[in-house]
């Protein structure tokens, strides 16, 4: 555990000292996560995970979520507005489906 000296030369530790950190503390590129998350969650990452380079996914990456989320709904809410919502055009959506329902038709045809 590594320790530093305060003004009245107490003994902190390194948890001590990221309690003291503040939004205008952090590099730029850093700020917007306190800002969207909070100075605290802003602290836990430097803390857990300092040092790390982190590639945060758009939500369109998210291949399992999208295809789970159309499955879910394309019975309730028409294609065109599942695709507005998802920031995908019908076509992508459409092909979404028809990918799912030839694995599904592959694995009736396996049985």
């Amino acid at each position: 555990m590594e320790e530093s000296f305060n003004k009245i030369g107490k003994i902190m530790r390194n948890e001590d000292i990221i309690e003291m950190l503040e939004e205008q503390d952090l590099p730029e590129h850093f700020q917007i996560v306190a800002e969207t998350c909070g100075i605290e969650t802003a602290r836990l990452l430097i803390k857990e995970l300092g040092g790390i380079t982190v590639s945060i996914p758009m939500m369109t990456s998210l291949r399992s979520l999208l295809e789970r989320y159309i499955k879910e709904n394309v019975k309730e809410i028409p294609i065109k507005k599942i695709a507005r919502e998802l920031g995908m055009n019908e076509r992508a959506v459409a092909n979404i489906l028809r990918k799912r329902n030839s694995r599904a038709d592959s694995r009736i045809d396996k049985s």
